[in-house]
């Protein structure tokens, strides 16, 4: 079973993702892949869980409005754990889509329908481009705002989602967001980890951990890597999900992202026994490859 879950209906960005990264990475060239939509992220979730489907495709940050913390964290808090076993990067342009028979030019809508991640990554672009006092209806993803108003009569809406969903669903485009570098970051997810990904793949490792509230306690967590020449890519702080640990105000979850894997070299593992020396709990959320295509940059 080849299938890759993901959240939204067919024509979502994920979706879109997904067939981008299956059809044109060697890594997946002999085997043949299927997609499922799934209604909310949680539901994706359990059925990566449950082995329904074998992957999953998650999106966790987005280079003009930052880490998706709701996905992020309820990805963190998974039990039983789900773990991250690849990465790819995509740019991805935002549509402004109509049925043609009702609305034929950007001064007439009144309503635009999207994700919200994808509504605050285009405000800019909506203002300067649909009427003054237009409104903005948030949708549980792109695909199904596309679906909503390719099945609406009313006059004036319209959906903000990828090339895919207008011509799956018959809209019109109407404008482009041309906003240069807008790239989202997705996490493949399984109920197996990854133990020793491919080196040639530059592996990342991903962790979310609860230091312990003492003087100098980030500083000794970076130096972990940093006296082993581990490069740090990214570092967090959320406030602390009961789920992870016995929260108590103000505790935080401080989630971070390295280069190197400690299933692959000795440094990269002994800073990871290192940091449990500094931190409450620390979840190592996986370690794995970077599926580049192209010119496809982290």
């Amino acid at each position: 079973m080849n299938t890759i879950g993901f959240h939204g209906a067919n024509g979502a960005y994920a979706e879109d993702a997904i067939l981008e990264l299956t059809s044109n990475h060697p890594s997946f060239a002999n085997h043949s892949f299927t997609t499922e939509g799934f209604d909310t992220m949680a539901e994706l979730l359990a059925n990566v869980q449950r082995g329904t489907v074998r992957h999953g495709l998650i999106p966790i940050e987005n280079s003009l409005s930052g880490t998706l913390h709701s996905v992020l964290e309820l990805f963190a808090k998974q039990e039983p754990r789900l773990w991250v076993v690849g990465e790819y990067t995509c740019s991805e342009s935002h549509y402004i889509m109509a049925r043609g028979d009702i609305v034929t030019d950007l001064k007439d809508i009144v309503e635009i329908q999207s994700h919200p991640a994808i509504l605050e990554q285009c405000q800019d672009f909506l203002d300067a481009t649909l009427p003054e006092g237009y409104r903005a209806v948030l949708a549980s993803n792109t695909a199904t705002a596309a679906e909503q108003v390719a099945s609406s009569d009313e006059f004036g809406i319209a959906a903000l989602a990828g090339k895919r969903a207008a011509t799956l669903h018959g809209l019109t485009i109407l404008g482009q967001d041309s906003t240069p570098n807008n790239i989202t970051r997705y996490w493949l997810i399984s109920r197996h980890p990854v133990h020793q990904p491919d080196r040639h793949m530059s592996p990342k490792s991903s962790f979310a951990l609860v230091m312990k509230n003492q003087i100098g306690a980030l500083h000794r967590v970076c130096a972990c890597f940093a006296l082993r020449d581990i490069n740090i890519t990214k570092l967090e702080s959320r406030p602390s999900s009961r789920n992870i640990t016995s929260a108590s105000p103000w505790e935080y979850t401080t989630y971070i992202d390295i280069e190197g894997a400690p299933g692959n070299e000795e440094n990269v593992r002994r800073a990871v026994e290192n940091l449990n020396e500094f931190t409450q709990k620390c979840i190592h959320l996986g370690s794995y490859p970077r599926y580049l295509i192209g010119n496809a940059r982290q």
